[in-house]
């Protein structure tokens, strides 16, 4: 095709069965999402993308979609470099008051997990969230972090 206009798919007569106009565009303030990546840091584009996206439609303001945005990068190369090559978890769950990010993956060895990398990503966390924690059970590892929804969002 020559970059032509094709007449049937733009003809403004063509209606769909779709009424977009009950679309609500409003997020639900309880909400639970989940998303595996590959453990590859080419992915955490992704992460970002929703992390941005779930914090902006909780009601996050701007400066605080990007800490948590932040801390989702945090979380992910963090697992991306302790894990055995296994997907990264990634659990978004959506309160009226918080939004809380858990992250997991396997380790090979639990011993392996590397103090001073922890020890950054704690501080990284400790100046863009309102909470975070680390768990190790049964080989794997999954670190949480929180921030308090406040008004004054653009969501």
């Amino acid at each position: 095709m020559s970059g032509a206009r094709d007449d049937r798919v733009y003809d403004a007569t063509l209606k769909g069965s779709y009424d977009v106009s009950s679309e609500s565009r409003s997020m639900d303030p309880a909400g639970h999402i989940e998303l595996s990546l590959p453990a590859d840091s080419r992915y955490m584009r992704l992460a970002r993308l929703v992390a941005s996206g779930v914090a902006t439609s909780s009601g996050l303001p701007l400066e605080e979609v990007e800490d948590f945005r932040i801390a989702v990068d945090e979380l992910c190369a963090t697992l991306i470099e302790m894990g055995d090559g296994q997907p990264v978890i990634l659990e978004f769950d959506v309160a009226s008051d918080s939004l809380v990010v858990s992250a997991r993956t396997a380790v090979a060895v639990p011993a392996d997990v590397d103090a001073d990398r922890l020890s950054l990503s704690r501080q990284i966390l400790d100046v863009v969230t309102d909470g975070h924690g680390i768990n190790e059970l049964d080989g794997h590892v999954e670190l949480t972090a929180r921030k308090l929804v406040r008004s004054g969002g653009v969501g």
